[in-house]
């Protein structure tokens, strides 16, 4: 009877070994929050990033762009620019990822993702901000976009710079 009981007690312990740990995690959706900041700080925060794209590329759909994060309090603030030449008629990005890490790891994991924020013009501004969890690096991954026709487009790939929260 002893033998018993201890047989049934290992094959549950297997059994709840092999059941994923994740499957008990509750799944929260992040949620971009929108920011009004002024001009000025939009330039404020994006000066050491931004890229004047003028004499770089052939096309010269997207004459400059920028990703930033900074922390702000307990949420992170992103701060992206897109801008685009005249005859654009959309013009930002066809994703924005943020990802983070562990402080010891080397690689990045997708945190949250954003699809498909742009304007029907020639420039898109993005300020947002997301509460994120403590004790990670946090960076932001983006295609910057831009559309003049069916035949003409052009998209840049773009990362951040890295906060620790």
């Amino acid at each position: 009877m002893k033998k018993l009981f201890k047989s049934l007690f290992l094959i549950t312990l297997c059994v709840i070994m092999m059941i994923p740990s994740a499957a008990f995690a509750q799944d929260t959706e992040i949620e971009l929050e929108d920011v009004s900041l002024s001009e000025e700080e939009i330039n404020e925060i994006l000066d050491p990033y931004i890229i004047d794209n003028t004499q770089t590329r052939a096309s010269g759909l997207i004459v400059a762009y920028g990703i930033s994060i900074k922390k702000d309090g307990n949420k992170l603030l992103i701060v992206g620019k897109t801008n685009c030449g005249a005859g654009v008629v959309k013009c930002g990005f066809t994703h924005v990822t943020v990802q983070r890490r562990k402080n010891s790891s080397y690689s990045w994991s997708q945190y949250t993702k954003f699809e498909d924020l742009y304007s029907d013009s020639t420039g898109y501004v993005l300020t947002a901000s997301i509460t994120p969890q403590r004790g990670y690096q946090y960076r932001v991954s983006c295609t910057h976009y831009a559309k003049k026709n069916i035949f003409s487009t052009e998209k840049i790939d773009n990362i951040s710079n890295i906060v620790t929260m």
